[in-house]
């Protein structure tokens, strides 16, 4: 990690290669599914299945991308009859490095080739992004794929270091120009031409960006940048890109309340409808069951371009969806509350409801025409599920809240209802038959139990509120009810459900809530709300509430045994403020959601036109870095009139963030639905996600040939760089 004050320099190749090379690039840089969606951009280090120079290779169809101590080299072949083409950009002055591989991706690669195995390499990883330090004295650069297998590069400069002094040089071109619109134009010897639009660049003051004059210009044969007027004393900042948002609903009310995605940058996002004209695709169930509201599930391709399946969930009663999890194979697991006595049970370890409200619990099979299985989940008085979070193997665990002293139990933590209300978590085997664990949590006041996580290990981590005085605690971080009428709760569960890893109390002398949960690296990160002043914090970015007799949205981070923290940090400006949900990368950054009435809400590299407070409620989103010692980015969501951000999940190197929104004007990038339906429709919205991201202090959004490896010289690699043959194992 970097400090704060190193400053960063992020190269888009979204328009960037792939515009750089036609367009060529972009459809070429990974093999189309039936769906549209691309495989992720891979990341092979050399195991033996390349030439010795060669250190990373990263794959498509019609082109490769060589990565060698010294440098890069785009190669590329149109067609069968083509003769390789290949485009080297190096910078001048560059020292060669040795590249490293960063987060490893999921899947392994094997090579067979020819009869001889001492030849043949397999299991070789692969990964999602490779940095070369100290390319030049203080410039570090990092290679990465995100949205469609686009290919983008991060360059990370130190204080001091003047990006106007950066000149490209282009080897394997026949002449390189400037357009009178400021594009760069790289003519190639097929007689084609690559096209850069011009740069881009921006500083933050005050929360708010002002725009820095840059533009190309011509170097002793090279591309240069020349910048206007900025202040040398502040950071250019790095800008979360709005690469996807789109309105979903139908005629009538919609909430969305639920996200997942998996690692290929599907999304799948769950709710409730009252609209009777819900869009549906490939529906496992095609109509509105009756009721008030009818519960729906909803797989959006990683391109954003289309449905994967729509479909509505529910009975003749309301029927609402609240979480949604899924599983390596694309099943979805849905977790909410039901009113029918008709909803549709299959496979059922509860066949029926035990009266009045009940929670539910389905899985949908991965194409969204079927239910594997679908069950009530209650006792004879209300009950509803929040919360959702599944196994590799399958295995669903649910947290909710009961008012049923016979709610169905399995080898319970805690046997007996003994309050009013108690939160459960419930721990179903993987065919949806049977319950592992079921059990209920809470003490004599009353407990709603909110969300779920679990870690490599199987166990579960539980957050929600509590009114309890005698709430249940072990090895706790804070052992005592601090007042204010609730406080949050946090307990962690052993594998088998028998009993507590540690459980506490998390707040301080007024009302606090616990409203979201992530674990990576074998620690939590719970989010929330809260009216206390002396709310415990440690290691704050914000260390005071932003205003009085108003709520502040909070994020804390537990150490592995529960007992300490690595960082807890108020996040809220003069009016109210609420943190809805987590997710946490591996890398440890994590990505809250919420919504906020604060005008003044303290925003960090906001997204563009995002910088101000739109209606009466907007929703935010923002990324705090592994060690809290600062925000990513924070930024609006919204626009003139009520929007609430309320899940947040990360995969297929993208931030997926969904929420339900009232504006005509919501902010839309390559929209499914272009505008408001309904009274009030989902949102969803795609933010390429940060992973191991340092310490942001400069972006030129768009310098474009910068993008390609300015920092980097570049070989020639015009022969073929593989074997015969090759396949990739999933």
């Amino acid at each position: 990690m970097l400090d704060d004050c190193t400053l960063r320099l992020q190269c888009v190749a979204r328009r960037g290669l792939a515009i750089l090379v036609s367009g060529l690039f972009l459809f070429l840089c990974a093999p189309a599914h039936a769906d549209g969606t691309r495989n992720a951009l891979r990341f092979e280090p050399n195991r033996g299945q390349f030439d010795a120079d060669v250190r990373f290779v990263a794959r498509g169809r019609s082109l490769a991308l060589f990565l060698t101590d010294s440098g890069a080299t785009l190669a590329l072949q149109r067609s069968l009859d083509q003769q390789r083409m290949a485009v080297a950009m190096k910078i001048r002055g560059a020292q060669s490095r040795e590249p490293r591989g960063l987060a490893q991706l999921p899947g392994k690669s094997n090579y067979f080739a020819g009869q001889d195995s001492n030849n043949w390499r397999s299991n070789v990883e692969a990964y999602a992004r490779v940095r070369y330090e100290g390319v030049l004295a203080g410039v570090d650069v990092e290679y990465y794929g995100t949205e469609g297998s686009e290919l983008e590069y991060d360059f990370v400069l130190a204080a001091g270091v003047a990006p106007s002094g950066i000149v490209a040089d282009f080897d394997g071109i026949s002449k390189l120009s400037l357009a009178a619109d400021g594009s760069a134009q790289l003519a190639l010897p097929d007689g084609s031409t690559l096209s850069k639009r011009p740069p881009r660049a921006y500083q933050l003051r005050a929360g708010h960006r002002v725009s820095v004059p840059v533009k190309y210009e011509l170097r002793d044969g090279g591309l240069g940048f020349a910048l206007g007027a900025y202040d040398a004393r502040l950071p250019l900042v790095i800008d979360p890109v709005l690469s996807y948002s789109t309105y979903f609903g139908g005629s009538s009310f919609d909430e969305a309340l639920g996200v997942a995605a998996d690692p290929a940058g599907n999304t799948y996002f769950v709710g409730y409808t009252a609209s009777t004209l819900f869009p549906t695709s490939s529906p496992a169930q095609p109509s509105h069951g009756g009721g008030a509201y009818d519960a729906f599930i909803v797989k959006l391709n990683a391109a954003g371009t289309n449905m994967v399946y729509s479909t509505y969930i529910g009975g003749s009663n309301a029927d609402m969806a609240y979480a949604v999890a899924t599983d390596a194979q694309g099943n979805a697991y849905i977790a909410g509350l039901t009113m029918s006595t008709n909803f549709p049970a299959i496979a059922a370890l509860q066949p029926s409801s035990g009266g009045g409200q009940d929670a539910f619990v389905a899985k949908l099979n991965a194409s969204g025409s079927a239910l594997v299985y679908s069950t009530y989940l209650g006792g004879s008085a209300d009950d509803y599920a929040k919360g959702i979070a599944v196994t590799g193997a399958g295995a669903a665990y649910v947290i909710g809240t009961t008012f049923s002293s016979n709610f169905p139990k399995a080898g319970a933590l805690q046997a007996n209802l003994n309050g009013s209300q108690d939160a459960f978590a419930t721990q179903i085997s993987p065919t949806g038959s049977s319950l592992v664990y079921s059990t209920y949590l809470g003490g004599s006041g009353t407990e709603s139990g909110n969300a779920i996580a679990l870690d490599s290990s199987g166990s579960a981590y539980l957050v929600g509120s509590t009114t309890s005085a005698n709430f249940p605690t072990l090895n706790a971080r804070q052992s005592a009810f601090a007042g204010g009428g609730t406080d949050a709760f946090i307990s962690k569960l052993n594998a088998a459900g028998s009993a507590f890893v540690y459980s506490s109390y998390w707040g301080g002398s007024a009302g606090d809530e616990a409203l979201g949960v992530s674990v990576a690296l074998n620690t939590a990160f719970v989010v929330g709300s809260t009216l206390s002043t002396d709310f415990p914090v440690a290691l704050p970015i914000q260390s005071t509430p932003g205003g009085n007799n108003h709520s502040d949205a909070f994020i804390t981070r537990f150490d592995p045994s529960g007992t300490s923290l690595i960082y807890s940090t108020y996040l809220g400006g003069t009016g109210n403020d609420k943190a809805t949900a987590v997710v946490a990368d591996s890398f440890g950054n994590a990505y809250l959601v919420g919504q906020t009435d604060s005008v003044d809400l303290p925003l960090q590299n906001p997204i563009e036109g995002q910088d101000t407070f739109h209606g009466t409620l907007d929703a935010f989103a923002s990324v705090v870095s592994p060690n809290g010692a600062r925000f990513v980015y924070t930024s609006y969501l919204g626009g003139s009139g009520d929007d609430h951000g309320t899940a947040v999940a990360v995969g297929g190197g993208r931030t997926h963030v969904l929420g339900s929104t009232r504006s005509t004007d919501f902010p839309k990038a390559q929209p499914i639905i272009n505008g408001l339906v309904g009274a009030q429709d989902a949102f969803v919205v795609r933010i390429p996600s940060i992973e191991a991201v340092a310490a942001p202090a400069v972006n030129f959004a768009w310098l474009g040939l910068i993008a390609g490896g300015l920092l980097l010289v570049a070989l020639l690699l015009l022969n073929a760089r593989r074997p015969a043959h090759y396949r990739n194992a999933r």
